[in-house]
Parts: C-alpha cells; sequence; structure tokens
C-alpha cells in the first residue's frame, strides 16, 4: 500500500466543485479514497479489460512528487481497490497500469526460472560468462512456455500447464529414451561397463584429474 500522502499537495473537489477538506498534515490512502466522488472516476481499457480509475498528482513524504492511480475493476466501485505510483508525473492512467500489469509475467519467471531452470545457480564470476548463461535460461524458458500454451486453433488462449508440468514432463522423456538406448546397447550384446561408459561420457568428460 502507498501509505500517507501531504494534504498540502492536491485538490481534491466534491461533486459541487467545492474543494474537499482533510485534517491533518497527512491523508491515508483508504481515507482519500472514500472522499473521492464517483463521477471523478474515468474508464481506461487496457488488454481488452475495463477499469474505473481516478489519477491525482500528490506529495508522498517517502518518495517526493508522484502520480497516484486508484483503480476498481467494477463501475460500482465496490470492494478492493489498487493503489499505483509513478514518478513518471506526465504519464496517464492507462500506461500506469499497463506497466504495472506486466509485473505479474516477470514475477512467474524469476520464480520458475530459479526453481527449474537454474537462473541463480551458476559458478562464473566473468560478467560475460553470467550473460551467456542467462540467455541459456531465457532460451530454456521460451521454448518450455510455447509446450505450455494450448492449440493454434483452441479457443483458450491461457497456458494449460506450468513450466514445472513441463519440465517433469521432458525429465520424463530424457529418462525413456535413456532407458531405451541402454536396452538397445545390451540386445547388441554390448557389456555392461561399455553401455554405462556410453550413457556417462559426457559425465566422466568434466569429472576432475
Amino acid at each position: 500500500m502507498v501509505g500517507i500522502f501531504q494534504t498540502n499537495s492536491f485538490e481534491l473537489k466534491d461533486t459541487d466543485g467545492q474543494q474537499i477538506k482533510f485534517e491533518g498534515e497527512h491523508v491515508s490512502v483508504e481515507e482519500f479514497v472514500k472522499k473521492i466522488p464517483a463521477i471523478a472516476f474515468r474508464t481506461v481499457e487496457v488488454n481488452q479489460k475495463t477499469y474505473w480509475t481516478f489519477s491525482i498528482t500528490v506529495r508522498i513524504p517517502s518518495l517526493g512528487k508522484v502520480r497516484l492511480v486508484i483503480s476498481y475493476e467494477n463501475a460500482e466501485l465496490a470492494g478492493t481497490f489498487v493503489a499505483l505510483v509513478t514518478n513518471a508525473l506526465d504519464w496517464e492512467a492507462k500506461r500506469i497500469i499497463a506497466t504495472y500489469l506486466l509485473r505479474w509475467p516477470i514475477e512467474t519467471f524469476y520464480q520458475d526460472g530459479k526453481e527449474h531452470l537454474g537462473l541463480d545457480e551458476y559458478l562464473m564470476r566473468d560478467a560475460k560468462a553470467i550473460g551467456k548463461h542467462w540467455c541459456l535460461v531465457f532460451v530454456a524458458y521460451s521454448i518450455l512456455h510455447l509446450d505450455c500454451l494450448p492449440p493454434p486453433l483452441a479457443k483458450a488462449q491461457l497456458p494449460t500447464k506450468s513450466i514445472g508440468d513441463t519440465c517433469r514432463q521432458q525429465t520424463q522423456a530424457l529418462i525413456e529414451l535413456l532407458v531405451i538406448q541402454a536396452h538397445y546397447m545390451l540386445q547388441d550384446a554390448n557389456d555392461f561397463k561399455s553401455v554405462f561408459d556410453f550413457l556417462f561420457s559426457k559425465l566422466q568428460a568434466y569429472a576432475p584429474a
């Protein structure tokens, strides 16, 4: 939540055009929202969804002058509201909301990247090497995300499974191929040692001397 802001940093008017007075030097967001007239809210559409918004420039003690947007998801202005702030004072409500909505996909990427793709698990210290590692994670995430999406002709647009589900399916498929390869090699009269040497040759190549 944004917290409080200075009452002398803005001017809020009622339905008759008269300035609304606030007691004290500061007002909380909750108390401020209660005073906003319903007719002051404007509709904006972002990603084919409508929001009822009110925006104003205020001063927050810890942040300075900011643009504040109060947003509801219904015309009745009922239920929970969202309060967004930015130091981009010339941004309109639509742009602020659209930018904020980008946050969730970014958060889920970091979570999936760290949990499933080793985004934060690297031993390199060189910035260029770390950048290459990150690029590989980005590519892997993009490919896995494509597998999460529904078929092109499907009516649904949201992913049908999570990145974690896809990772587990790919791991299972890899293990199945590994078992099948070992089975074929044993059928061709290969001894166990040669089979294991072949399957784990990559690991042996990177093993410390």
